[in-house]
């Protein structure tokens, strides 16, 4: 009965829920950004509060969080081969789960909340769908396929990001240029973060002939270009007066710095993970909602791989 269950909870899983945090948290950065800087008002069906609990803010990312899904299935499907290469424990690769059953899964996750979005607000379904098409479509499939050259992965993830802030300030507010404008340095830190999180699948991404940006310039370079990137944002953050992604950048700096001397795998992962928890409790301040979220998820996700697979993951030891 166990095993049934742990088998049927591999359809959630697949998803890779960790990289919902992410998401979420770079969601509400932009809903915090419009509620600071909009030069123009709220959404009528929005309160201005935009309290914890505020029912548009979290029915509106949890349809986003579907489309993203969709976008991460895709991309196992098309890492099938590199995965294997890098023992990574995704269910696709293993097999767990068909490819057929992965496309009906992505097939779903798309076109659902894009038809309850396009209901509740179509500007909103727009900019979701754009954001499935640069992170899923135009990252992981053909033609385009930019996650296997080093200046597309690069490109496409800034986009993703410019996207997903977008799509937070949108959940409240009209588009303007201040949405794009109060994004970039937040687009610097996720860049920074990115650059590490090509350091670990090196060695499978070059025999599966997928040229990211570590494979083209190497680890040393790709170490480099990211403190340099992460001191960026600093810079760009305290320039602009904005303390929500000042504090975060700030504080993960000695973890680039760490990676940057050490030069190591097991640094890059743990300045990725400290990155993303920063930025997710800065978000904590201003919507204490998201912690119990992101704590009911962790625990979740840690009980699914001890019982499924017999290992302590996620975590931040490593």
């Amino acid at each position: 009965m166990k095993t049934k269950l742990l088998k049927s909870l591999d359809f959630f899983f697949v998803l890779r829920p960790t990289l919902f945090f992410p998401v979420w948290t770079v969601s509400l950065a932009g809903v915090w950004a419009q509620l600071r800087f909009a030069s123009g008002e709220t959404e009528p069906y929005a309160r201005l509060s935009a309290g914890s609990w505020d029912i548009t803010i979290w029915v509106s990312l949890f349809l986003f969080t579907h489309i993203m899904a969709a976008s991460f299935l895709l991309n196992q499907i098309a890492d099938i081969e590199s995965d294997r290469v890098n023992n990574k424990l995704y269910l696709i690769a293993s097999g767990a789960i068909t490819i057929r059953q992965a496309y009906l899964e992505t097939a779903v996750l798309v076109i659902l909340p894009l038809l309850a979005l396009t209901w509740m607000r179509w500007q909103l379904s727009v900019v979701a769908a754009l954001a499935f098409m640069v992170t899923g479509w135009g990252y992981s499939c053909r033609p385009l396929m930019l996650e296997n050259k080093p200046w597309g992965g690069l490109l496409t993830n800034i986009i993703g990001a410019l996207t997903i802030f977008c799509y937070g300030w949108m959940t409240i507010g009209r588009p303007e240029f201040q949405m794009v404008y109060r994004a970039f340095p937040y687009l610097l830190g996720i860049l920074a973060v990115y650059f590490l999180t090509t350091i670990p699948d090196i060695r499978g991404d070059a025999a599966a002939n997928k040229i990211t940006i570590a494979v083209h310039c190497g680890a040393q370079r790709v170490i480099t270009l990211a403190l340099v990137t992460d001191v960026l944002a600093i810079m760009v953050a305290a320039l602009m007066r904005d303390w929500v992604v000042l504090v975060p950048t700030l504080l993960v700096l000695p973890f680039f710095i760490q990676t940057f001397h050490r030069k190591t795998t097991d640094a890059a992962l743990r300045t990725n993970k400290f990155a993303a928890l920063f930025l997710s409790l800065m978000m904590c301040v201003r919507f204490p909602a998201y912690l119990i979220i992101i704590g009911v998820l962790f625990l979740f996700c840690k009980w699914y791989y001890a019982a499924r697979f017999n290992i302590k993951y996620p975590s931040f030891s490593l």
